[in-house]
């Protein structure tokens, strides 16, 4: 019978990468139990101790990890489509501003247009443009810089999500 396991863990080494590895680990973990369950039964001395075969070498993989690091940007709210165009939503002050229906396609292709404040009064409130790269929708109100990353605005916009993560940088 080892015979036999020897031919099939021969015959997987070839096909399956990393099979090798696996059933070394088997055959150590075998061992290991066979050696407790001597030890529980109290026939720990009668055999002897029970070989474990070194584990070979690890191989480097071809998988490049580096550490990993922290983001720039924080999340602070949220963008959702509104009545009167992309409503910005702060997670601590609730509404800050809109970028109105007849600015957004304006905004999309690369002019800068305002942000107002919700409600009636229509009160400028800040600018909206696209980042220099053209992969984010950048929204200055106030003092604060928010940015949209474009793919997620597209995608509110299409209907395939119903809102859009907003970031400041920290």
């Amino acid at each position: 019978m080892t015979a036999d396991r020897g031919a099939l863990a021969g015959a997987l080494t070839g096909v399956i990468p990393g099979i090798s590895w696996v059933l070394r680990m088997i055959a150590r973990l075998r061992l290991v139990f066979q050696r407790v369950k001597n030890a529980l039964s109290g026939r720990d001395n009668e055999q002897g101790p029970v070989p474990i075969p070194p584990v070979a070498e690890t191989r480097p993989t071809r998988f490049v990890t580096y550490p990993a690091t922290r983001s720039s940007f924080e999340k602070v709210g949220r963008l959702v489509l509104c009545l009167d165009g992309l409503a910005l939503y702060s997670d601590s002050d609730g509404v800050l501003g809109v970028l109105l229906n007849g600015d957004i396609d304006a905004v999309l292709d690369g002019v800068q247009r305002d942000v107002m404040l919700p409600g009636g009064h229509r009160k400028v409130v800040g600018k909206a443009r696209l980042s220099t790269s053209g992969k984010a929708l950048n929204l200055s109100i106030g003092a604060v810089y928010y940015t949209v990353p474009l793919r997620h605005v597209l995608a509110v916009l299409d209907g395939r999500n119903r809102k859009a993560a907003v970031f400041i940088g920290k």
